[in-house]
């Protein structure tokens, strides 16, 4: 670690990742517009059918990355050279293994693609455009552990940096063949490309900032952190399972069972959604090595202050951000790609209402990343998983709701799982205490979030009438006083007994516990 002090390189390293984000999330939009224009909704479909195999397959990785970056924390704190190296060398082999069983597991899928298409699809030769997409996921893991080291040493901001360049010159690139040599292989094969060029690079990087990673001595990690790592990736494996049930099966379920078109039209829903998200996770992520770091520094009353601090302020982004969203879906999709890619109201606010219930989980999520509690998070994972399989296809089999049974069985997951297993993880096996008014802030900011949500959305109607940035106006205005409110009915509800939060310390607290 360098002279930077820890709240400048969390900040720095916010910053840089939602700039990078927010500059990557417009390329998105523009990239995906020429692709739906050019190649069509049932090739976007495919894409989206893709994505979700490809993130079964990456089961395989285990969670390795996280818990080898958080063994890194120390080691790197302490200026242990030789386990620092003997870490990453463990990581290399991991990652090369990975991308085997990723290759393997891709051929054993393949057999199966035409049986997860619904109806009819006109979309070329979908094995070899399934083994371009598999080779590029193969090849990821190619040098791409070097990351993790630039993570865990808070300089994370370069690895946003290298990423953004590459993925900007990626998508125009993508844009320009599209135009050429309309096809969906091309535009794979391109992607190929500049995922090795983006993993040499940062690889290259790596190396510079820390030269001991190209000596040949290296030392065997040492017995307990090879212990710990057997414990966590175990624990990571029903995470894995559970991240992999729940995030990587929608576009399957929905392709098997109602078709392509669906998934295609979904997909534009997920894109902004996963940008949006993609941008907040960068900015409350990008503080997880800080976290780690003020766990060693800090007494216990300290960590259970900021954890409360930080659970306020990511839901006052999240709620923020949904309440855009509800408002600004109609107008925005039928600016964007016409009004036939448009969703029902009903669709719509199950979607933003789902993406408020699971980005209320970000302050927990990363505690635990932070705090190492792979392990504990085994047997939660696993009925996260077993939640929301069982529910989205008992919905999707036995109602007419479509793709919001998808969408209601991982917000059935969220509130029966979820919602107390992960905090309760925080606190009892993360800060070692039990705080019962977690329970309440929990649900004040649920319910009061959810019924905010649904009256913007009477809003959302009347903005799809008038002119886009108008209508951009007027829904930041409406959720900055409709946020004051929501912090003030907060501090209502909880008398000093719970020690209410207050918004004119809350920056300013969480700053001070980095310094």
């Amino acid at each position: 670690m360098n002279n930077l002090t820890r709240t400048k390189a969390a900040l720095m390293n916010s910053s840089i990742a939602a700039v990078a984000q927010i500059i990557n999330l417009i390329l998105n939009f523009v990239s995906r517009t020429f692709f739906i224009r050019i190649l069509g909704e049932q090739f976007l479909g495919l894409n989206g059918l893709f994505v979700n195999l490809l993130n079964i397959l990456a089961f395989s990785e285990l969670g390795i990355g996280s818990a080898i970056t958080f063994a890194l924390y120390r080691p790197l704190a302490e200026k242990d050279i030789p386990q620092v190296k003997a870490l990453m060398e463990l990581y290399k082999k991991a990652f090369h293994i990975i991308a085997i069983i990723v290759v393997i597991g891709g051929m054993f899928i393949m057999p199966f693609l035409p049986k997860m298409i619904a109806g009819s699809a006109n979309v070329g030769n979908v094995f070899f455009a399934f083994t371009l997409y598999l080779s590029n996921s193969a090849l990821s893991y190619l040098w791409s552990y070097k990351r993790s080291i630039l993570i865990a040493s808070q300089l994370g901001y370069i690895n946003t940096v290298n990423q953004m360049v590459f993925n900007v010159v990626l998508q125009v690139v993508q844009i320009m063949f599209l135009f050429l040599m309309p096809s969906y292989s091309l535009y794979l094969a391109i992607q190929i490309i500049f995922t090795i060029a983006s993993n040499y690079q940062i690889s290259k990087l790596a190396n510079k900032k820390f030269s001991y990673l190209t000596e040949k001595n290296i030392d065997k990690v040492e017995p307990s952190v090879i212990s710990y790592l057997k414990k966590n990736i175990i624990g990571m494996l029903s995470s894995k399972i559970g991240g992999v049930v729940v995030f990587g099966t929608d576009n399957i379920i929905i392709s098997t069972f109602i078709g392509l078109a669906a998934v295609g039209r979904y997909s534009n829903y997920t894109l902004v959604l996963n940008g949006i998200n993609s941008v907040i996770t960068q900015l409350v992520n990008a503080v997880t090595p800080s976290i780690g770091n003020f766990k060693i520094n800090k007494d216990k009353k300290d960590q259970i202050n900021l954890f409360y601090k930080y659970t306020q302020l990511n839901a006052y982004i999240i709620l923020g951000a949904s309440m855009m969203l509800i408002m600004l879906f109609p107008s925005f999709i039928q600016l964007w790609i016409g009004e036939k890619y448009r969703l029902s109201d009903t669709l719509t606010m199950i979607i933003v209402l789902g993406f408020f219930i699971n980005g209320l989980r970000n302050s927990n999520l990363n505690f635990m990343n932070a705090y190492g509690t792979f392990w504990e998070m085994r047997f939660k994972s696993l009925w996260e998983a077993g939640v929301n399989l069982i529910l989205s296809l008992l919905l999707i089999n036995f109602t007419k709701l479509g793709i919001g049974a998808v969408v209601l069985g991982t917000i059935g997951a969220n509130l029966l799982i979820n919602s107390w297993w992960e905090p309760y993880i925080v606190l009892r096996n993360g800060i070692n205490t039990l705080e019962k008014k977690y329970i309440g802030l929990y649900i004040s900011i649920l319910v009061l979030g959810s019924m905010f949500i649904t009256l913007t959305q009477k809003i959302g109607d009347w903005m799809a009438k008038i002119n886009f940035l108008v209508a951009l106006i007027i829904s930041v205005l409406i959720s900055i006083i409709i946020l004051l409110v929501f912090h003030c009915t907060l501090v209502v509800l909880y008398p000093k007994k719970y020690e209410p939060l207050r918004l004119k310390d809350l920056v300013g607290t969480v700053a001070k516990f980095f310094n």
